[in-house]
C-alpha cells in the first residue's frame, strides 16, 4: 500500500536517471491499480479461509507478495508495475478475510476492538516502513527489500496456533482445547473448558443449519437483513475512510511538493506516515475506554476542518492544479500541518473502523464469505478515490476536491450518528443479534466484559 506513493514520483517522467516514465494516465493506475485487483482476491478469500484454515491461508498469500516485489525489482517496462501491482491487490484481497476471521475468532470481548484494530496499525507501519524506504532507497532496492518480509512472515505465522473455531468445524477437538488454552494465557485446557464447549455447541448447532440447507437457502442467508444491514454500514464506512486519505496518501509527495511545504516532500511523507501510526497506536488503546461511535464523530470532525483548513490555503494561494506553475510562491507549515492531520484523524479510527466491524457484526455462517464481499467493496472505492482524484482536480480544481473530501467526512457523522451501534465490549452474540432480529445494542461502552461473560455461542 505504501509502493504506490513512492512509484508515482519517482515514475512521473521528472528524473532524467530513471530509464522507465509514465504518462499522466499511468501514474492514475499506478495509485489505483492495487485497490481494483483487491476485490477479486476477496472474492476467493472467504472460501480460501475456509477450506484451509486462516492461518495456512496468511502463509500461501506471502508467495504471490514476494513474486510482485520480485517483479518490481526487475521490471524494465510499465506493464510489469502494474501487473505488480495487481498482485500485490490480488494477495492482499485473499488475506482479508483470514486475518480479520483470525482476529475475531481468537479475543475475549474486551481485546477483540484493540486486537482487530491492530491491523490497521501493522499496515501503517508497513506504509511508513515504505515511506521511509523510498526517502533512503533507490525504489527498486526497496521492492527487492519487500520481497523479503513476507518470507519472514510465513515463518512467524508458524509459531502460532490455527483459531479454535476452524478447527472445531474440522472435528478437529483435541488440537482446538490446545489452541484455545495457547490463546488464552498459555493455559490449561481443564481452565478454557467453559469456553470450549459453548464453540463447540454454536459450530455444531450450525452445522447442523448447513446440511439442512440447499444452494438456494444458502442464497437466501445474503438477502437477509442481518446480512444487508452490515453490509451497508461497512460500505458507508469505507466510503468515509477512502474518499480523502486514499487518493491524498497515494499523491503524498507531490501534493507537498505543489505545495511547497518547508520540508522535503519526502521527509514530509515520512512524519505524515510517522503520525499516523502514533494515531493507530493510540486508536488500540482509547478504543475501549471511548468506543467506536464517539471515537469516530472525533475523527471525522478532524477530518472535515483538516480539509477545510487545506482548501482555504490553497484558494488564498492561487493553487488549484498539478503544474510547476500553479506551485505555492512561498512555504508555509499551515498546508503540511493540516493534511498531517487528516492522516492523524483518519488513522485514529475512521481508517480501521470497517476492518473492526467486519470481524465483529457478521453472523458466524456468512463471516467468512461476507467479509471478503464487503472488502471487495471497500477496495473498489478506494480504487474510485484514487482513480478519480487527478480527474476530480481538473473538473473542480484541488481546493474543490478538499472541499467535497471534507463534506464526505461531515456526511459521515451524520450517517453514523443514526447506523452506527457501539459494539465496544460487546460479545459477538450481541452484536449479531442487533442484526438478526434480537435484542438491540445500545450505545453504551462495556469496559468490564471477559470470558466469563462471552457467552458467544459463536455467533
Amino acid at each position: 500500500m505504501g509502493m504506490p506513493t513512492i512509484l508515482i514520483p519517482a515514475l512521473s517522467g521528472n528524473n532524467q536517471d530513471e530509464s522507465l516514465s509514465m504518462d499522466e494516465t499511468g501514474i492514475s493506475w499506478i495509485a489505483s491499480m492495487s485497490n481494483l485487483c483487491v476485490p477479486l482476491g476477496c472474492l476467493l478469500s472467504g472460501q480460501v479461509a475456509q477450506k484451509i484454515g486462516r492461518k495456512r491461508a496468511l502463509q500461501a498469500v506471502n508467495v504471490p507478495f514476494s513474486v510482485a516485489f520480485a517483479l518490481f525489482y526487475f521490471a524494465s517496462k510499465p506493464w510489469q508495475i502494474l501487473f505488480g501491482l495487481s498482485l500485490t491487490g490480488t494477495a492482499g484481497g485473499i488475506a482479508e478475510s483470514p486475518g480479520v476471521s483470525y482476529s475475531a475468532e481468537v479475543s475475549e470481548p474486551i481485546l477483540r476492538g484493540g486486537l482487530t484494530s491492530s491491523g490497521t496499525l501493522f499496515i501503517s507501519m508497513g506504509i511508513l516502513f515504505s515511506f521511509i524506504g523510498g526517502t533512503f532507497f533507490h525504489w527498486r532496492t526497496l521492492a527487492l527489500i519487500n520481497a523479503v518480509i513476507p518470507l519472514v512472515s510465513t515463518v512467524l505465522l508458524m509459531l502460532i496456533p490455527e483459531t479454535p473455531y476452524w478447527l472445531v468445524s474440522k472435528n478437529r477437538m483435541e488440537e482446538a482445547q490446545k489452541s484455545l488454552a495457547w490463546l488464552r494465557g498459555w493455559t490449561s485446557t481443564e481452565q478454557v473448558e467453559k469456553e470450549f464447549q459453548e464453540i463447540r455447541k454454536s459450530i455444531e448447532v450450525s452445522a447442523q443449519e448447513d446440511s439442512n440447507r440447499t444452494w438456494r437457502s444458502n442464497l437466501q442467508l445474503y438477502m437477509e437483513g442481518r446480512f444487508i444491514k452490515p453490509f451497508l454500514l461497512i460500505a458507508l464506512t469505507f466510503v468515509t475512510a477512502y474518499f480523502g486519505l486514499t487518493p491524498v496518501t497515494a499523491y503524498a509527495v507531490e501534493i507537498f511538493n505543489l505545495l511547497q511545504v518547508p520540508l522535503s516532500s519526502y521527509y514530509a511523507t515520512v512524519l505524515m506516515g510517522s503520525l499516523n501510526l502514533i494515531a493507530t497506536i493510540l486508536c488500540a488503546i482509547i478504543l475501549r475506554f471511548f468506543g467506536k461511535r464517539l471515537l469516530a464523530f472525533i475523527a471525522l470532525s478532524g477530518v472535515s476542518l483538516c480539509f477545510i483548513i487545506t482548501a482555504s490555503y490553497c484558494f488564498l494561494n492561487d493553487i488549484y492544479f498539478f503544474s510547476s506553475s500553479a506551485a505555492a510562491s512561498t512555504s508555509s507549515w499551515i498546508p503540511m500541518v493540516a493534511l498531517m492531520g487528516m492522516g492523524f484523524f483518519s488513522y485514529l479510527v475512521v481508517f480501521g473502523l470497517p476492518w473492526i466491524l467486519m470481524g465483529e457484526i457478521y453472523h458466524n455462517e456468512i463471516r467468512d464469505t461476507a467479509t471478503g464481499l464487503s472488502a471487495a467493496i471497500g477496495y473498489l472505492i478506494g480504487f474510485l478515490a484514487s482513480k478519480t482524484f487527478q480527474q476530480m482536480v481538473s473538473a473542480v480544481t484541488l481546493p474543490g476536491v478538499f472541499l467535497f473530501y471534507s463534506g464526505v467526512a461531515v456526511g459521515g457523522i451524520l450517517a453514523l450518528y443514526f447506523l452506527l451501534p457501539e459494539t465496544e465490549g460487546k460479545s459477538l452474540a450481541e452484536c449479531c443479534q442487533h442484526y438478526s432480529g434480537g435484542s438491540k445494542l445500545d450505545n453504551r461502552v462495556c469496559r468490564n466484559r471477559g470470558t466469563d461473560k462471552e457467552n458467544e455461542h459463536g455467533v
